[in-house]
């Protein structure tokens, strides 16, 4: 299973940088590939936003209440992005790390938006988790088709329905 390695792969090869690890893993603070409205080409922008209480950095957004929240609402509404992926991981309640990825073996593709905090920086939205990461943790990101990318950057309505809607994505616990 290529675990979406090529389509990831391509996008580095567009951004003109040759990924440093074939995992190519992201944390908190660290750039990673995001298509915007602003620009359909990727670009490397900033995971986390800077909380504005305290210490922690704001990594994810509910999307139950992202239209709610003074701190979200404006840039969800203005500044989506998409976030590209081989897979995300969890932690189960024992904090063991799982992997989970599209069983075919496509591209993830997860909904954010961005913030300008010392540049651009992005948040990734969750919502309640589905099978089989519920079996794992409680929340999941918000995962979108790929053939509804560019209308959930640019269609504000369409972004807000796309925050309760499951895509077609088959997920699979690749570490048991």
């Amino acid at each position: 299973m290529d675990m979406g390695h090529s389509e990831i792969a391509d996008i580095y090869r567009d951004l003109a940088v040759t990924p440093p690890l074939l995992r190519w893993d992201v944390f908190p603070k660290q750039y990673a590939p995001v298509y915007t409205a602003e620009s359909l080409l990727p670009q490397f922008v900033k995971w986390g936003f800077d909380s504005p209480y305290g210490k922690e950095q704001v990594i994810n957004a509910r999307a139950e209440t992202v239209t709610e929240k003074p701190f979200f609402s404006k840039d969800f509404s203005q500044q989506r992005c998409v976030v590209p992926c081989s897979g995300f991981y969890e932690w189960d309640g024992d904090k063991n790390q799982r992997l989970f990825a599209d069983e075919k073996g496509n591209a993830l593709y997860m909904a954010g938006f961005c913030k300008r905090q010392d540049g651009l920086r992005f948040v990734i939205l969750t919502k309640s988790a589905t099978p089989p990461v519920n079996s794992v943790h409680h929340r999941i990101p918000v995962l979108l088709n790929k053939s509804s990318l560019e209308r959930y950057l640019q269609d504000e309505n369409f972004a807000r329905k796309s925050l309760s809607t499951d895509c077609i994505n088959h997920l699979v616990l690749l570490q048991p």
